[in-house]
């Protein structure tokens, strides 16, 4: 078994984490500002969901041709590339907040009365369709590049420390959600153009880092079919599943991480409970921070419950890296999808909004070493030169099902109120969960030195 020091000091995967982060916090202080700023400047809290709305329709459909690029080129040249383009976009958008949005106004009023940065002078009118269309231009750019440094993971770290790094990439997530509101808020008091600034700064840093990325797998040549000159990679790109897809022609490239994806049974089955687990989770939360806003609460802020979530996540964590070599991954999913739904359904039933946020942080807590034992099992199952289209794949199914529960979520709370939506959502968690159990395959997994073993016997289909 690797050790931490094999991790640290035997991969490049401290600089491959350095730039990741980077370019997650710098998107998390931008997440946060766009929608105050559009906010303060337009009045309207349907002018910043809307803006939030096209964001993700444009990432989501430019995915696909995302998974192919990161597929075909040089993963840590597309980084470089991503993390340039933020440099740029970041400091056009700082520009656009200091030319346009330079003479803020005395006070503030958002939603319900809550205190948001306003904007004044004869050019805030301008702001808001200025930032739209650096936030489009932001969307386009993480549509293809983004999910790079997800593909490119299993190039830098061996396949028996992909569980442990990706439990350590759950921590670092979960920090960042933890902490990228009060930095944003608190870079916001300094400047409304200082998340941004920050944002570009850090884009510099992922830079560097990735370019000091060295021991990484890549294509050595490719041809005009796209096969790789690896011979260990040489697969053909069409999808051969049991020989039932062969041959796929190039135009279905962008398609093929899909249809893999649903096509192979043990991988549908994992797709449709995760879309369903996405979807109706991330719904709730969205509407308790509604619920919060709509009633006027001073005390408990909208953001409480994604911050109980992220405190749950982080500590899960800290516990995923030590439990996903000793523990049957079987074991650790089933708990996972367990405790989401259990408590899930309990933060529905209970009025208090701490109980609320109890029961969310619990649910989370076996999250990570859930994911860290499906997303190393799947990084297995996957040649490297396909991650892309997999992971695309993937994000296109989550993400339209996260923008179908959330629709209907929304209905759902005007017509029959928030109680009885929240109740609706965790029974899809609890179906969810039951319909991940019953699959023999997956509750028998263990531990990830045996997942060979467990592959062949159960006859899981390889990409």
């Amino acid at each position: 078994m690797a050790s931490d020091t094999d991790l640290w000091r035997g991969t490049d995967y401290g600089w491959w984490l350095a730039a990741d982060t980077s370019g997650a916090v710098g998107a998390s202080l931008i997440a946060f500002a766009v929608p105050l700023i559009m906010l303060a400047t337009t009045g309207s809290s349907a002018a910043a969901t809307t803006t939030e709305s096209i964001c993700v329709v444009v990432q989501t459909v430019l995915g696909l041709a995302g998974g192919v690029i990161q597929d075909r080129y040089d993963r840590r040249t597309l980084m470089l590339i991503w993390g340039a383009s933020g440099v740029v976009l970041s400091a056009v958008a700082a520009a656009a907040v200091m030319l346009f949005g330079n003479a803020p106004k005395t006070s503030g009023h958002g939603v319900n009365g809550a205190n948001a940065p306003a904007f004044g002078g004869p050019y805030a009118h301008v702001l808001p369709i200025a930032l739209l269309c650096i936030v489009v231009l932001f969307s386009v750019r993480d549509g293809l590049l983004e999910n790079t440094s997800n593909a490119m993971l299993r190039g830098v770290v061996p396949d028996e420390q992909l569980p442990h790094a990706m439990a350590l990439n759950d921590a670092r997530d979960s920090t960042v959600t933890l902490a990228g509101g009060p930095l944003g808020g608190l870079l916001m008091t300094v400047g409304h153009a200082v998340p941004f600034l920050t944002s570009a700064v850090l884009s510099v840093l992922g830079v560097v880092s990735a370019w000091r990325i060295r021991r990484y797998w890549k294509r050595a040549t490719v041809d005009d079919s796209g096969h790789s000159g690896n011979a260990d990679d040489a697969a053909d790109d069409a999808i051969d599943v049991s020989g039932a897809i062969t041959a796929a022609p190039r135009w279905r490239d962008a398609l093929d991480g899909m249809i893999w994806l649903l096509h192979d049974r043990f991988q549908r089955h994992l797709i449709i409970a995760a879309t369903m687990v996405t979807g109706a989770s991330n719904a709730f939360l969205l509407l308790t921070a509604l619920d919060i806003s709509q009633g006027g609460s001073q005390l408990i802020s909208a953001g409480f419950i994604n911050a109980a979530s992220a405190v749950g996540m982080l500590l899960g964590a800290l516990m995923a890296s030590q439990l996903v070599n000793r523990v049957p991954g079987g074991v650790l999913v089933g708990v996972m999808f367990a405790l989401l739904a259990a408590g899930f359904t309990g933060a529905a039933l209970v009025p208090s909004m701490v109980g609320k946020a109890i029961f969310v942080a619990c649910s989370v807590l076996a999250l990570p070493a859930g994911n860290a034992v499906l997303g190393g099992l799947s990084n297995i199952l996957v040649g490297k030169d396909k991650l892309g289209r997999v992971g695309a794949g993937s994000m296109v199914l989550q993400y339209g099902a996260y923008g179908v529960a959330v629709a209907l979520a929304g209905w759902g709370m005007q017509t029959i109120g928030y109680g009885p939506t929240c109740l609706i959502l965790a029974t899809v968690l609890v179906a969810a969960a039951a319909y991940a159990l019953t699959m023999r395959s997956l509750i028998t997994l263990p531990t990830p030195d045996r997942w060979a073993e467990h592959i062949q016997r159960w006859g899981i289909a390889q990409f």
